[in-house]
């Protein structure tokens, strides 16, 4: 019972054929799409665990890079202080030159007769017998 379809008659029905695989090619297309959405899906979560994997290397690497220069922080501190140590013992130093320096004028500033204390009494060196003085009335 085959219905010839005419060209000019756009109500008549399609055979059951072509109605059974339109449906298949619609079910074909179904089933694709799904399979589709599930490998992008599949696709997105690998893309996010790559990515995660990269954000983690990038902070394993910024620590180390910071810790690298925590370090170089604490090294040049410590040289700092050494070095601020280093000043105070030059500026100790430097002042107990000038004393020294000071104190080496005033001496040389006394008078140079080693027996002469500076009052007019004479001291004799230690280790040295001071000589005899002269006697009154010319007597030797």
């Amino acid at each position: 019972m085959f219905m010839s379809r005419s060209a000019s008659d756009p109500q008549t029905p399609l055979p059951l054929w072509m109605r059974r695989g339109g449906a298949a090619l619609t079910a074909l297309v179904a089933v694709l799409f799904v399979v589709l959405l599930v490998q992008v899906r599949q696709q997105g979560a690998r893309l996010q665990s790559l990515q995660d994997k990269v954000q983690t290397l990038e902070n394993a690497n910024d620590l180390d890079r910071t810790n690298a220069l925590e370090e170089q922080v604490r090294s040049t501190a410590e040289r700092l202080q050494n070095l601020e140590g280093l000043e105070q013992t030059v500026q100790s130093l430097s002042s107990e030159q000038a004393g020294l320096r000071a104190q080496l004028r005033s001496q040389l500033r006394e008078p140079q007769d080693p027996f002469e204390d500076g009052l007019g009494t004479t001291k004799p060196k230690p280790g040295r017998v001071p000589a005899l003085p002269a006697l009154p009335n010319g007597q030797e």
